[in-house]
């Protein structure tokens, strides 16, 4: 049933001191859900928001471009029992946004249009002038949508968070979706083809290329992905500072290992992940027939949350093995392994081991689960948390804490049989009377020279492989992609495609808002009318609220926004509405010349 806000208003105020109120801010704001309707919910997804300027008049700011709410989780999509995916109301909304850009088109062509727009090419402008208004404008504000939620994504959050965000938000820009963790590949997402896309995004000058080798290896062997692996990198040089402040730009590169050039490409890579290519020598000699004696492949080391499972159980053979212990009664913890879990955080909070080493020839630090002792003051200040209630117990716990991770290191830790494996190792894949570059060139080679099959055949049997090594490429190898990729390239470069590089963005508040002056003529008053009746509406509801239900014109100013909202969206959305536009509220007064004015 719909609320009628004015009877509500006007009963209110004819009954005056009664105590039994039935108007509440929850039902001023469902009404308003009610008026703007679906089309438009976005807009109140959050009404408690503080509004970074109150616009004056018929002022253009930031805060008049809508705001999607950056939610990590929320922008994957959840599935149903029966596999359904059901997208997040966040993923949605950006969803209805983003789908108006480049409708149709690959990446590249994604790109040059916001460029385009960004540049206010006289062709672009010309289109949004003419036409239907309601598209145009949806348009305009889609391209603003995209600029304003990247630049919040890369200045608002830390490199990890942003990593991820920005895996959610491409995945939106291309009609695709993200691919969990642990799914065994190196992509992180995949487009409205289901091409799989690992996507890196560094500073510029700091872009590197890598991971696993097992992962790529087996990517390539999948002939449901084409035995391709799209790479899209992502290089940003912002300025340093308040994110409100910081601007720069994002070089977009985009390239593919394929099953044709991965050899040649690693044979050019980093110094030590060439060595991932190695064949064995009896596989060599053989033409591929022969893998007799070939190592099994290394296993994995074990994810963070396995060895935690790992540590948690000699944690509680620890426990159990002391039945003095002043925390035992009846032979029985006064708390669960869980409960010390959850306290220690031991699966992700690096700061309670030693310092572990580079990885040779990387900048990346193993895990240190497994590896490394536990600080004993960090534990036992994670123990003595004044919330938790370990406190009193902490003296015996730490000593138990680390005996068991000690023990989780000892299982891990390289056996006499590790090292009869790596003896076997070395002798066929370093085999003598040559160079170690030699060896690289002798098995891209003989992988050039073999058919699919063999190919195939090869990345099961490489180096890389079977140690489960890393392999890496720096940002100049990737710009000079194509050169590496030869003389078998494949498709390095998806079609359509002339260079690695396939276009650059400007980002940042000062950039968007210098689109948003170039814009103010087109995006004409009526979407701003909109939002300004908007800020007026939810303004003036908190402060009749906060003024003790007091001043009646907060209220009333209230009540004309909502009905100029409802007049408006109606105007734009080519429907009828019962009300009539009020003027004097919200900006409904155009500025001279018909345009508005922008603030920052």
């Amino acid at each position: 049933m719909r609320t009628n806000w004015d009877l509500l208003i006007e009963n209110h105020f004819a009954r005056k001191g009664n105590t039994k109120e039935t108007l509440t801010l929850e039902v001023l704001l469902e009404s308003v859900r009610e008026v703007m309707g679906e089309e438009t919910s976005y807009l109140l997804a959050d009404p408690s928001k503080k509004i970074l300027k109150e616009a004056a008049g018929n002022e253009l700011s930031w805060s008049s471009i809508p705001d999607i709410p950056i939610s990590e989780i929320g922008w994957s999509a959840m599935q149903t029992r029966d596999g359904i995916e059901v997208p997040s109301a966040e993923r949605a909304q950006l969803e209805q946004f983003l789908s108006r850009i480049g409708e149709g088109q690959d990446l590249p062509e994604k790109l040059a249009e916001l460029t385009s727009f960004y540049n206010m090419d006289a062709s672009l402008v010309n289109e949004l002038k003419s036409g239907k208004l309601n598209e145009n404008i949806a348009k305009a504000i889609s391209y603003l949508v995209f600029f304003k939620t990247l630049t919040q994504i890369l200045t608002h959050f830390n490199a990890s968070s942003a990593g991820f965000s920005f895996e959610s938000f491409l995945a939106v820009l291309l009609g695709g979706k993200q691919i969990a963790t642990n799914s065994q590949t190196i992509a992180d997402l995949t487009d409205a083809n289901d091409i799989p896309i690992s996507l890196k995004l560094y500073k510029e000058k700091k872009l590197e290329v890598g991971g696993s080798f097992t992962d790529l290896a087996l990517d390539l062997a999948k002939d449901g992905w084409d035995n391709t692996m799209q790479y899209i990198c992502v290089t940003k040089n912002l300025s340093k500072g308040d994110p409100m402040k910081q601007e720069g730009s994002l070089d977009w590169y985009r390239f593919n290992f394929n099953i044709d050039n991965v050899f040649n490409i690693l044979a050019r890579s980093s110094k030590g992940s060439e060595k991932n290519i190695l064949l064995p020598l009896p596989f060599l000699e053989s033409g591929g027939e022969n893998i007799k004696g070939l190592p099994e492949k290394a296993a994995s080391w074990p994810h963070d949350e396995e060895l935690e499972t790992q540590f948690l159980e000699f944690l509680e053979a620890e426990i159990k093995n002391t039945p003095e212990a002043s925390f035992m009664v009846d032979g029985s913890a006064l708390f669960t392994t869980e409960e010390i879990r959850q306290a220690l955080d031991w699966a992700k909070d690096d700061k309670l081991f030693l310092r572990t080493n580079k990885i040779p020839g990387s900048e990346e630090r193993p895990s240190p689960r497994g590896r490394k002792k536990l600080k004993i003051h960090a534990v036992r200040n994670k123990l003595m948390d004044p919330e938790g209630r370990f406190a009193p117990y902490s003296s015996e716990l730490q000593p138990l804490i680390s005996a068991a991770n000690n023990k989780l290191i000892l299982r891990h830790k390289s056996s006499e049989q590790k090292k009869a494996r790596q003896i076997t190792v070395n002798e066929m894949y370093f085999y003598g009377g040559v160079t170690d570059r030699e060896r690289v060139e002798i098995s891209r080679k003989f992988y050039e020279d073999a058919d699919f099959e063999l190919k195939k055949k090869c990345l099961m049997v490489s180096h890389g492989y079977i140690t489960t090594g890393h392999f890496k490429l720096t940002q100049g190898m990737i710009q000079g992609i194509v050169d590496l990729a030869q003389p078998t390239p494949g498709q390095v470069l998806p079609e359509g495609q002339n260079g690695v590089m396939i276009g650059s963005l400007e980002i940042g508040v000062t950039n968007v808002m210098s689109v948003l002056r170039e814009i103010s003529s087109i995006l004409n008053e009526n979407i701003f009318e909109i939002f300004n009746n908007l800020k007026l509406l939810t303004t003036n509801i908190q402060g009749y609220f906060a003024g003790g239900l007091e001043e009646t014109e907060k209220a009333k100013t209230a009540i004309i926004a909502a009905e100029n909202i409802e007049t408006k969206t109606a105007e734009l959305a080519g429907v009828t509405s019962s009300k009539t536009l009020v003027p004097g509220v919200g900006g409904t007064r155009a500025q001279a010349g018909g345009r508005y004015k922008v603030t920052e």
